[in-house]
């Protein structure tokens, strides 16, 4: 049997309690000290990689903005020249504007899109009215 490997078992029979307590205090403690420094290097990765992840999302969403106001600027050019070369019969600048925009989003600015006439409704029930007998008169 080699004595080296008892050695520390004797080590331990010959220890008082208070130099028992002593080392189990020092192990206690360096690992609360070890698991502590990980923990706190684990935390400092982590917002690493948030703080990467958060500036290459808001480097797509500025690339997102330039690409909307762009196509913004487009839609805005259409909107101009369709109103002021059609004629449309007692309906507001602004409508029109308001319409062509929308149909600006809807088709893209690359579509040969063109709005021929706007006309005002023949004052019937609303949309809103029309909606709700809709509702009222379903069948069950």
């Amino acid at each position: 049997m080699n004595i080296s490997a008892i050695a520390p078992m004797l080590r331990t029979a010959d220890m008082s309690l208070s130099e028992k307590f002593i080392a189990s205090a020092q192990v206690i403690l360096t690992g609360f000290v070890v698991v502590f420094i990980v923990l706190i290097l684990l935390i400092l990765i982590i917002k690493l990689f948030s703080f990467i992840i958060q500036k290459a999302q808001q480097g797509g969403k500025n690339k997102i903005k330039e690409e909307s106001m762009q196509q913004e600027e487009a839609a805005s050019v259409q909107v101009k020249s369709a109103v002021t070369q059609e004629n449309f019969d007692g309906v507001p600048e602004e409508v029109v504007a308001v319409i062509s925009a929308a149909v600006a989003d809807i088709y893209g600015s690359s579509a040969k899109t063109r709005i021929k006439s706007i006309k005002k409704s023949n004052g019937g029930r609303s949309a809103w009215a029309n909606a709700g007998v809709l509702d009222n008169t379903r069948p069950f």
